[in-house]
Formats: structure tokens, sequence, C-alpha cells
């Protein structure tokens, strides 16, 4: 009797720690990082309970849903207050993960083919610390109010948006098409380097 009440009680812990390492989530390492060279961290802003689970996106093959569960968003202001980068990390349904992403790098890939002024045909592919990151940017910081779009997918239904600002003349904080890349690069390596090492994703 005493060793089937053991076994009960081992397989309800295991049942109980396996929900707690399931657990569907944005962890707040995702939305924590302040350390961004010459910009400023807003407090994150989370999505109002009551918006809709999913957004409709456009890909060559149409309009596909992806699932959205929850998501914040951080700004990243630069020394003249302006938001350089616009950070986005959403959750997706567990079970459309896979699904998600693929709509969402075939509509990066419809939004750069139906763009002009392009750095690429094709979708940019960056790898910072371990974490690959895919999108598209701008050739000219004379068009546009986004010069550089990109996503990365660290796993457990996450995605995390970097959406790069243009801005008029007075209020950048890069003087040209180069100095934009430059400071695009570095942000995402501080923050992958920062998600890297934090514990609480």
């Amino acid at each position: 009797m005493k060793s089937k009440l053991m076994l009960f009680s081992t397989i309800f812990l295991t049942g109980i720690l396996i929900s707690f390492t399931t657990k569907n989530e944005i962890g707040q390492c995702y939305i924590s990082f302040k350390n961004a060279t010459n910009l400023t961290a807003t407090d994150p802003d989370r999505l109002p309970e009551a918006s809709e689970k999913f957004r409709i996106v456009k890909t060559d093959k149409g309009e596909v849903e992806v699932t959205r569960m929850d998501g914040y968003r951080v700004l990243y202001n630069n020394e003249k207050n302006a938001p350089f980068v616009n950070l986005k990390v959403e959750l997706s349904d567990k079970k459309s993960y896979e699904k998600d992403k693929k709509n969402l790098l075939d509509n990066l890939k419809y939004l750069n083919s139906h763009s002009q002024n392009m750095e690429t045909k094709d979708l940019i592919k960056l790898e910072f610390n371990g974490y690959k990151v895919y999108g598209f940017s701008r050739a000219t910081i004379e068009t546009g109010s986004t010069l550089g779009t990109f996503v990365m997918f660290p796993g457990n239904g996450v995605t995390v948006y970097f959406y790069f600002n243009n801005m008029k003349p007075e209020y950048r904080n890069f003087e040209s098409v180069e100095d934009y890349k430059k400071q695009r690069d570095k942000f995402i390596d501080e923050y992958t380097k920062y998600l890297k090492t934090c514990n609480g994703k």
C-alpha cells in the first residue's frame, strides 16, 4: 500500500512539474532589456486582454492567420526622445507555432517583394549569439516610415519583432543607411546577448 502511495505521489508531482515547464507564456527576459547603447527603453505595454487572438497577414498565396494569445510592446527611444526601435513580443497558440512561423516568413517575403528601395530581393538572414533573425531592410533612409522589419523565433511559442523606425532628419540617431544598419545590428546583438544569459525565458 505504501509503495502504491509513493508511486501515485511521484506521478502526481511529475505531472505538476511538466505543467510548469510547458506553460505557454512570455518570459520577462523578452521585455526587460534595458541596456541598449544610446537608447532608453519605455515600460512594456501589454496587449489588451480583449484583443483578437489572431491577426491576418498577407502572403503571395493570399491572406493567412497568425495566432496571438498575448503580446507586449517596448519602445527604445534615442537621445532626442524619438523611438528608433519598436520591439514587439507575441505569443502564438502552442499548436499553431510552426504554422505561424511559416506564415510570418511568407508575409515578410510578400512585403519585401512589394516594396520599393529594398536592400535585397530575398529576406535578410542574420545570426546573433545563437539566435537566427529574418527580415528586410531599406536601401535608403530617404523613403519609408520603417527602415527595417525583422523577426526572431526563440521557441516556446514566442516571436520577437524588431521594427526600426525612420524619422525626420532632426530626430534621427543615424546619418546614413550604413549608420542605420550598424545601429540596427548592434541593437539586435545586444538584445540577443542579454536574452542568452537571462534567466526567465
